[in-house]
């Protein structure tokens, strides 16, 4: 199964996936320390891009099976506001 949108939102680094009831499904996991969220939701680059950035989820493997630290894989990298795929009925 493939994601139907893959977001790092800043906060966390999500997929989300579509089941055949037109559920949307979000798995994440936290992508800033503990204390560092309200920072960054007050902060410039959220009100710029409230949405966060695609990435690729292939292109994330390849960095950790090839040694990259949590903190690599975790970092923001700003970019384009990524679109939100229509949920899928």
């Amino acid at each position: 199964m493939e994601p139907v949108w893959q977001v790092h939102h800043g906060l966390t680094l999500s997929l989300y996936y579509d089941d055949p009831d037109g559920n949307r499904l979000e798995f994440q996991v936290e992508a800033l320390p503990d204390g560092e969220a309200s920072r960054y939701i007050s902060g410039p680059e959220f009100a710029a891009n409230p949405v966060g950035v695609s990435f690729d989820p292939d292109a994330l493997l390849a960095r950790f099976e090839a040694g990259a630290s949590e903190a690599e894989l975790l970092a923001f990298v700003a970019g384009p506001m990524s679109p939100i795929p229509p949920l899928q009925h």
